[in-house]
């Protein structure tokens, strides 16, 4: 058995639990302990299974057991748990992923206790107050240091050891609440802990340890907190189908909805996984789009910019107008301003620029990707010095809620290997800017007083992404960020998520990052908790619409209607849809209301006379087409379909005056084609066979041109055209165009 067949027999033993088939699952179970000859799982399978056989027995026999369900709910966790154990056994043995390398590791060597572990690292804090004591100043640095790097291998170990740490009993999550709870213990070191717990999770399952994060949930300080509450919605994600068998978690959830803090804090984590799912989009945008044009840009801004105009010394605080004018014609000034919204709207908009920036050794050792950003790491000595600059620099950098903790690290490491000059300059620069950003940090606080905790929880889960994205061994990782987005269906969120506000909430992010299926359902969801508005019905029409579903589209549609009468928006759309779903009628009935509404508007008068065309009154359709063409001579739609139409209505005359005014403005492959069907119904063959032959040079193949050309064979039969003849034109067509060659 290698590692894929391992992995779908656990598969297909998790979907046999979740299609209720336990029987097939506890064959499934059997057969692979018996392969693996683990004889104490395969005792504790038969066992099980006895147990389940007795409770179906009860039950057909009509006994009642108050306590089946609760018996049933233990009976699948128990199987589910014995599944995840024999996968485990079999990767224990021969996988090598990260987890359990460190698994075997600790199974060599013993790892330390939780306890332990907090003890060392009381006594590394006690050590530092014992150096500062120290008379002399460069044995007081040189003992500071070697603490600082023992404390780090102290933290290293402890992230080691609980991530590949064993499922817990309750003796050591009491262990756990108190290194958590200990007030000498720094909230750095705890929000390791903490993201030890969930990566543990994450890898083996242990609802003793998701209690532990639920726990920590409620932590005084935000950081803490907010990492628990990150953990848990990643591992509630990873692990949905399970919940409702533990329903002393699913149940914690509903009493913890009350509280307005959790519930809060839990709305910010979802918006921003919803958030970090855009990521890749916005790094291929920058990547493909926004950098290589500004790369073309920058010799142009030196052939047109006199740049001695440019750093001159008068009129410095004007803006020179061909700075604007070379971005417009560049294209980019729509780009940068879509950058800046996107930025201002708490998108990750700089992964692509750190990305490159991970390959320091900093970042081989996994616990590194998840450390708050510390001046006072070791790594980052030879940074940070006395210098006015230095410290300019670290202000900008910690009190910017644009970089994450790994970013930040990337960024010192990146300058760090600068020569001297270039990195005073740019810590001159950053510090010459670090009174203004913290100023502007300032402000945000006083606009939003949760800004902080926001700003924590968007830097944490950005440091995940980076994490599950860039990590050297991130394929040894199931990637949380490639999991769909259905937070708004995941029932332990319900109590909080189904609140008509979080709906909404999210709702609009889906919306507004073009998600429409998420949107819609969310939409609905929202609909269906009370008194809905003509926009949500709007935005549900819209959602259907853009995917496809043109039906579903115009009931919502129509819903919105009838709270918001002669909507224009509205109007349009559903006329739009009865033209789709082949109701002309209903559509001119639509149409007709919107052009009492918006008189002057040409579009709804082509879009009239496209359904009396439709609806074949060729002489209604021309009078609306006339009147568009009258009143906007340019107007090639209108030329287009005043052409089309005058054919269907045998004025060929007409028809011929337009497609050759057409002809003569950017034709398409159906504007020859159509051209052509017209000279031949006033028997000008030889010029109708010109056209065609731009046609076929237009599609770019003959069979494609044919495919075209035969779609039209009803209206030139119509049209009184002898279809026999028509062979023998196409083989013209094909003759004059092959023989050119």
């Amino acid at each position: 058995m290698n590692l894929n067949e391992a992995t779908k027999t656990h598969a297909d033993i998790l979907a046999f639990i979740e299609s209720y088939r336990l029987k097939d699952a506890f064959d499934s179970l059997k057969s692979w302990a018996a392969s693996l000859q683990n004889w104490i799982a395969a005792e504790k399978i038969s066992e099980l299974e006895t147990n389940y056989k007795y409770m179906i027995h009860y039950l057909v026999e009509g006994n009642k057991d108050p306590e089946q369900q609760k018996i049933y709910q233990r009976l699948v966790r128990d199987i589910y748990l014995l599944a995840d154990d024999l996968l485990e056994q079999w990767q224990t043995r021969n996988s090598s992923s990260v987890f359990f390398e460190r698994v075997r590791m600790a199974n060599v060597r013993q790892p330390l206790s939780i306890e332990e572990y907090q003890d060392i690292i009381i006594r590394q804090i006690d050590t530092f107050s014992v150096i500062g004591l120290l008379p002399d100043e460069d044995e007081r640095q040189t003992r500071t240091r070697q603490n600082t790097v023992k404390q780090e291998h102290t933290i290293q170990d402890l992230f080691n050891a609980v991530f590949s740490s064993s499922r817990t009993n309750e003796e050591q999550v009491k262990a756990y609440r108190e290194f958590l709870g200990h007030t000498g213990i720094p909230v750095p070191v705890k929000c390791m802990l903490i993201s030890a717990l969930t990566m543990n999770v994450l890898q083996r399952f242990d609802w003793r340890k998701v209690e532990l994060l639920f726990d920590s949930c409620s932590h005084a300080e935000s950081e803490i907190s907010l990492r628990a509450i990150v953990g848990i919605v990643a591992v509630l994600r990873q692990y949905k189908n399970r919940w409702k068998y533990y329903p002393e978690i699913t149940g914690r959830l509903s009493v913890m909805a009350d509280d307005a803090v959790f519930a809060r804090r839990l709305m910010t984590v979802i918006i921003q996984f919803i958030q970090a799912h855009e990521t890749e989009k916005i790094t291929k945008k920058l990547t493909e789009e926004i950098i290589p044009e500004m790369m073309k840009l920058s010799p142009m801004i030196g052939k047109k910019i006199n740049l001695e105009e440019w750093m001159g010394e008068s009129g410095l605080d004007e803006k020179n107008p061909e700075w604007q004018k070379i971005l417009d014609e560049a294209g980019l000034t729509d780009k940068l301003q879509e950058f800046t919204d996107m930025q201002m709207g708490g998108a990750d908009v700089f992964h692509s620029t750190f990305s490159n920036l991970k390959n320091y050794p900093f970042f081989n050792e996994m616990s590194n990707w998840f450390l708050p950003f510390d001046k006072q790491h070791s790594s980052l000595q030879p940074f940070f010095s006395d210098k006015p600059e230095s410290d300019s620099l670290l202000s900008a950098m910690l009190n910017t809620s644009m970089i994450c903790n790994s970013d930040k690290y990337s960024f010192c490491f990146s300058i760090m290997v600068m020569p001297g000059q270039y990195r005073d300059m740019m810590a001159a620069q950053l510090g010459a800017e670090s009174e203004e950003l913290k100023k502007m940090a300032e402000e945000e606080l006083v606009l939003n007083p949760y800004q902080k905790e926001e700003t924590i929880c968007k830097q944490y889960v950005q440091d995940l992404y980076r994490f599950f994205k860039l990590y050297p061994r991130k394929t040894d990782f199931v990637d949380i960020f490639a999991a769909p987005l259905d937070y708004h269906r995941l029932k332990p969120f319900l109590p909080i998520v189904a609140e008509a506000k979080n709906l909404e909430r999210i709702a609009l992010y889906y919306f507004e990052k073009n998600n429409f299926q998420e949107a819609g359902e969310t939409y609905l969801m929202l609909a269906k908790k009370g008194t809905p508005t003509s926009e949500t019905w709007q935005k549900i029409g819209y959602c259907y619409q853009m995917q496809g579903k043109v039906k579903e589209a115009l009931e919502a549609y129509l819903k919105a209607d009838l709270m918001d009468e002669n909507n224009p928006w509205v109007l349009r759309r559903m006329s739009h849809c009865y033209r789709l779903l082949k109701e002309p009628e209903s559509a001119l009935q639509h149409y007709r209301r919107l052009e009492q509404l918006k008189p002057d508007d040409l579009n709804i008068q082509l879009n009239i006379g496209h359904c009396y065309l439709e609806l074949d009154e060729y002489a209604e359709a021309l009078n609306y087409y006339f009147k568009v063409d009258l009143l906007s001579s340019d107007n090639t739609r209108a030329w287009r379909s005043i052409a089309w139409c005058a054919f269907l209505s045998r004025k060929f005359d007409v028809a011929q005056r337009y497609y050759s005014q057409i002809i003569e403005n950017k034709p398409n492959t159906h504007d020859y084609l159509n051209a052509g069907h017209v000279e031949f119904c006033l028997s000008n063959t030889k010029k109708a066979v010109e056209m065609y032959i731009q046609a076929v040079k237009s599609a770019g193949s003959f069979p494609i041109f044919k495919s075209l050309f035969d779609e039209d064979l009803d209206e030139l039969r119509e049209a009184g055209i002898d279809l026999e003849i028509l062979p023998v034109i196409l083989d013209k067509v094909r003759y004059e165009v092959y023989e050119k060659k």
